[in-house]
Order: structure tokens, then sequence, then C-alpha cells
């Protein structure tokens, strides 16, 4: 049985620029030889790329290019397993992308976002059969050294839940925050509600140490 030990990540509240979101957005509906899904790129997938790059640099050497850059991400299962019209209980699952450090630090953003949307095409692979795949098959025993170590990166996203909607009378809140227990990989919250700005991030994924890089290579953005 795999256990984790809650470890010492630097606290972070993030901006993501709305420019910047919007930059790659651009960049990756105009790219040639673009043959993917015709989809447009999401928000989460542009923020996730940005974050995941930016995180990438910063924490894994660039003596080993060959080593896994794992990034876990929670993902929508509502129309992959049959839930009706009017269901409104979860229906989460886990998806995995692998890829070299190499590939996620010395793409370019719209590579990175290919590397995000691959993964999620894979997602109904996970429910064709009982013994599935990405997070509960044998690929987590594969994996487990890697997904469960510092070059993991995991991602949650609260774009689409709509805490920030109500209004009890006083208007709606300026900004929806989480509680961000201490955990014991590196993970961020993505996508908070707010007006406008930009996408709002809570990380706990850097050392100490490696704060300033990953700050640094985010500011390259804009």
């Amino acid at each position: 049985m795999l256990s984790l030990e809650t470890k010492r990540f630097a606290y972070l509240d993030i901006t993501i620029p709305s420019t910047m979101i919007e930059r790659v957005k651009a960049e990756y509906a105009a790219a040639a030889g673009n043959v993917d899904s015709g989809e447009p790129c999401t928000v989460f997938e542009a923020v996730t790329a940005a974050l995941w790059r930016s995180r990438t640099r910063a924490v894994i050497s660039s003596d080993d290019p060959d080593a896994p850059a794992p990034l876990v991400f929670a993902a929508n299962a509502r129309k992959h397993v049959g839930a009706k019209e009017g269901y409104y209980g979860n229906c989460v699952t886990s998806q995995v992308a692998v890829p070299t450090s190499d590939e996620v630090a010395n793409g370019d953003l719209k590579h990175v976002v290919r590397l995000i949307r691959r993964a999620k095409e894979e997602i109904p692979l996970q429910f064709k059969n009982a013994g599935g795949g990405g997070m509960n098959g044998k690929r987590v025993k594969q994996l487990a050294g890697v997904l469960f170590g510092y070059s993991a990166f995991y991602v949650a996203s609260w774009r689409n839940i709509g805490f920030e909607a109500p209004d009890f009378g006083g208007g709606r809140a300026a900004r929806v925050m989480c509680h961000f227990e201490p955990t014991g990989v590196p993970s961020c919250v993505a996508c908070l509600p707010r007006d406008g700005g930009g996408a709002s991030v809570l990380s706990l994924c850097v050392r100490d140490e490696h704060v300033d890089a990953f700050l640094a290579e985010l500011a390259t953005l804009g």
C-alpha cells in the first residue's frame, strides 16, 4: 500500500494574466498542422501548460532530459459513466501524462497544451474495461515511483464549480479561495474564480529553494 508523508512545499498565491491565457489560446488555434480534436484551447489547458512548463524548468535538472515529468489532473467523467440528466453528484477521475522533462521544459506552450489534450483524450479508455487505466490499474504500480515523487505535478481546477455565483443580498464574492492543507505531493488548485485579471492559482508545488526560479519562469510569460 502506498503512503505519503506530508512534505514542506512553499505556499504561493499566483495570478496567471488573462493576456497570457488569450495569447496561448490564439497561438494554439493558429498553429500550422494542428490536427487535434478541432476544439479551441481551454483556459485550464493554457494555465496548466504555463504552470507545468515553468515548474519543470525550475525543479528538474537539465542534465537528465529523459527524466519523467508527470502531470496528474482531475477531470470530469460525467459523460463517460452514463450519469443521467439532473444528477449533481461527483463524477471525477484522475488522468496522467508522463512525458520527459525535455518535452515539457523545452517545448513551446502550444506543444505542452497538446500533451495535456492528448492525455484528456485517453480518459474514456479508463472506463472501457473493468480493470480501468489511468490512475486505477497497472499503470499506478508501474509509475508509483515517479507519480509520488517531487518531479510529479498535481492540478485541480475550480473554474466551473460555481462557488462564486451566489448572491445572498450583499453582492457576489469578489474572489473564492480554498483551504489548502499540507500535502505529500506537489499540487495546485488552478483557475479559482475571480472577476477578470486572469486565473488565480494557489499552489504547494515547489520547495523553498525553487520558488524564485519558478516565479521567474512564470514572469517571462508576460
